[in-house]
Parts: structure tokens; C-alpha cells; sequence
């Protein structure tokens, strides 16, 4: 007997919701520590794990940020990375502690806000570190600073040649405190693009290192050190598992957290999102009929419809019209007509048993079927990072597993 998902209790006020499976979060997460960790043999030789900064910007993916930050912080993460100030104020608010890093540019009319909620602050040229320093002067306080460089992708950071002079410049003011330079591969899965990043990224600290030690002639050994002690970050999951030689002081790790891949199903990594959605209103049509808007789809039988309350709206994009199929009852049924703002239709002729208040899953797990992001993913010629945000939109979070 085939063991079929429905689910008794409606989460929230939609007939439609996300599942966030925490135990998937948790197993991946001690993966992810395995594959970082150095063998014993180099652990006999002084080396040590990397740091862990658990990305969880977008919603954490979409898979809801502050809980998902918990369980890092409990699985041993020491860090967590955010795309906006928005996005570190709102996760300030439960994690007091651990550091917060924002990893794009924070606007002028942001930095107050930042640093009276204790973010860590990208910088990328001598204007924004001027500005973070007028900001925490007026503040106060003492801003902490991650400089980051340019090493081949070429979206976003300073220049190689620049890198030296930009420590330096950070040091000059006694209000800010340089806690990294780091920078992002373009490439992480493959080795080529990869090493030549990395190699970059070696010049450009060794450069540092140099003029680190030029400006400590004549220093006291306490500023010696203060001068040459910042952290070095580049690798995002794809790299801190495939290449160990990007792995330096701590690893950004992100969409592996959620059991993803970027375009593949991972035969290691746990799903950790599940859609699903209950059928509001079931009709039958006769053969000949069409469906939907612009009547993409035409029955060429007597069939019997199913519609649930999810659409365009929620993430799912149109161009997966009749191109997909969902699991209800432990079977397959294919989706038909144009999926619409906020509902989608199903033909469920073959299951006679379905009824309304089935659970219909588009993502996930029933009975011997599993759909997975990447499927749509190969679909639509994009990569579930993507897929995984939109889905963030408006669909409430229910979580399973140990609370």
C-alpha cells in the first residue's frame, strides 16, 4: 500500500504552504561539516576546519531565515551572511551574538542602521570606507569592515592593484576594524576557473602581507600582529566540497544547506522544501473542451479537473504550463491549461479516488514519487537558486521534524 502525504491541519490561512523539513537542514549540515573538515593526519599537523558562515540571504533561500539561522547556530556555524541591511536587521533581532556579515555594498542612508544593529559592512572602494567612518564616528562606535577584491568575476569588488592601498586605507581610521578580505568565484565547480581565481586571490593577500610588513618597520610586535590579523574567506559550497585550496579561514556555505543543487538532483543532500496545495474544486469536462487561459490545452477524453490555490504569483512560472506534473495520493497526475496568477489545474481523470481537500505536491515527496526543484530547473534553462527565492513570495512556512 502506497503511503500518501496529507497532511490534517491547514498551515495558516491558505489552502496552500511550503514545508521546511528541519532534520533535512540539520543532516545537511553535518555533511557539509564532513566534507570540510581536514583529515586526521592534517589535524595532527596543526590544521584546522574552516569557519562556517551560513548564507541565508533571500528568506535563507526561501526557506525561512531566522529558523534556519537557529539551527546553524546550534550545528556550530559562526557566522551568517545577508544581501541587504534589511535583511541582517530583521536577524539581529533573535541572534544577538553572532557576527552578521553584509555582503553587498550597504548604502549611505543605511550605514546608521547597520551599525546600531552590529552588521559587518562590505566595503569596496576608498569612498564607501570614508563614508563607514564618518558614520561611526557620528555613531560612536567602532564599524567592523570586510574588504572585498576582485579576483576574476568581475562584478563586484576592488581591483587587485588597489587591494594593499585599501587595507591600509581601513587601518588608517581608528574607528573601523578590518575583519576579512575575501572575494567570489564565477565558477566554483569547475577546477580551471577556479584555481586561476584562487591564485588571484593568493597574489593579492600576499600583497597585503608584504605591505604589512613594510609599514610594521619600527612597529611593536602588538601592531605587528594587529595588522596581519584579518580573515580570509572565498569558497561557496560547490567549492568547499570539490576544492580544498579555497577553503582558507571559513567557507560560505548556502544553497547545499537546503539539500540543493544548482541544476542537478545531489545523490548526498537532503530536500529540504516541499510545495504542496489542496484541491478547492474539482469539474468534469467533456473531450473537446479546453482549459485554462489562451486554452493551451485541449481534453481529448471526458476529464475530470482539479484545481489548487497556487499560481505565477507564488513563484511557479507560467512557462511550466503543461510542461510538469504533481503527486497526489502517491500518484502522478499531470498539470494542464496555463498556470494563472493564483491556481493551477490538474487532470486527475485517473484517480477517481481524489477528492476536494487532497493534498496535491508539486515539490517533494508522495508515497514512491519525489519532485524536485531541479527538475524545473532543467525545464526553464535556469538553476534553483532562482527557483527556490521566488518561492519565498507568499507562501506560508509550515516545518517538520524536531522543532
Amino acid at each position: 500500500m502506497v503511503t500518501s502525504h496529507q497532511t490534517s491541519v491547514l498551515p495558516g490561512r491558505r489552502d496552500a504552504w511550503v514545508e521546511i523539513d528541519l532534520d533535512a537542514v540539520r543532516s545537511n549540515f553535518e555533511l557539509i561539516k564532513g566534507w570540510v573538515s581536514p583529515s586526521s593526519k592534517a589535524l595532527d599537523e596543526g590544521a584546522v576546519p574552516p569557519q562556517i558562515m551560513g548564507v541565508v540571504k533571500s528568506d535563507a533561500y526561501g526557506h525561512g531565515a531566522s529558523r534556519i539561522a537557529e539551527l546553524l547556530i546550534e550545528g556550530g556555524a559562526s557566522w551568517l551572511a545577508v544581501a541587504s541591511v534589511d535583511e541582517g536587521v530583521e536577524l539581529r533581532a533573535t541572534q544577538a551574538q553572532i557576527p552578521i556579515l553584509v555582503l553587498s555594498p550597504t548604502p549611505e542612508q543605511a550605514l546608521a542602521v547597520a551599525l546600531q544593529h552590529n552588521l559587518d559592512i562590505t566595503v569596496t572602494n576608498t569612498k564607501a570606507i570614508q563614508k563607514v567612518a564618518e558614520v561611526a564616528r557620528a555613531l560612536d562606535v567602532t564599524a567592523r569592515v570586510h574588504l572585498k577584491v576582485d579576483s576574476g568575476m568581475h562584478r563586484l569588488g576592488s581591483p587587485p592593484d588597489q587591494a594593499a592601498a585599501m587595507v591600509a586605507e581601513i587601518r588608517g581610521f581608528n574607528n573601523l576594524q578590518l575583519i576579512s578580505v575575501f572575494s567570489h568565484l564565477a565558477k566554483a565547480g569547475e577546477y580551471a576557473a577556479t584555481i586561476r581565481q584562487q591564485e588571484v586571490y593568493a597574489n593579492i593577500l600576499q600583497t597585503i602581507k608584504y605591505a604589512d610588513a613594510a609599514s610594521a618597520t619600527g612597529e611593536n610586535a602588538h601592531m605587528a600582529t594587529r595588522r596581519t590579523n584579518f580573515l580570509t574567506h572565498l569558497a561557496s559550497s560547490e567549492a568547499a566540497r570539490q576544492f580544498p585550496f579555497t577553503r582558507h579561514d571559513l567557507v560560505r556555505i548556502g544553497i547545499n544547506l537546503y539539500g540543493l543543487e544548482s541544476r542537478s538532483i545531489s545523490d548526498e543532500l537532503s530536500p529540504v522544501m516541499s510545495v504542496r496545495g489542496r484541491i478547492n474544486q474539482i469539474i468534469e469536462i467533456p473531450a473537446g473542451d479546453s482549459v485554462g487561459y489562451g486554452y493551451t490545452w485541449m481534453a481529448e477524453r471526458p476529464t475530470r479537473l482539479a484545481n489548487i490555490p497556487i499560481g505565477y504569483a507564488d513563484g511557479v512560472d507560467r512557462k511550466l504550463s503543461n510542461r510538469i506534473s504533481g503527486l497526489c495520493l502517491g500518484q502522478e497526475i499531470p498539470q494542464v491549461g496555463t498556470i494563472s496568477m493564483d491556481m493551477m489545474i490538474f487532470d486527475i481523470t485517473d484517480l477517481p479516488e481524489a477528492s476536494e481537500g487532497h493534498v496535491v505536491t508539486l515539490i517533494g515527496k508522495d508515497g514512491q514519487f519525489q519532485r524536485f526543484l531541479a527538475d524545473w530547473a532543467l525545464i526553464l534553462d535556469t538553476i534553483t537558486y532562482e527557483l527556490a527565492c521566488r518561492l519565498r513570495l507568499r507562501l506560508p512556512k509550515t516545518f517538520t521534524g524536531r522543532q
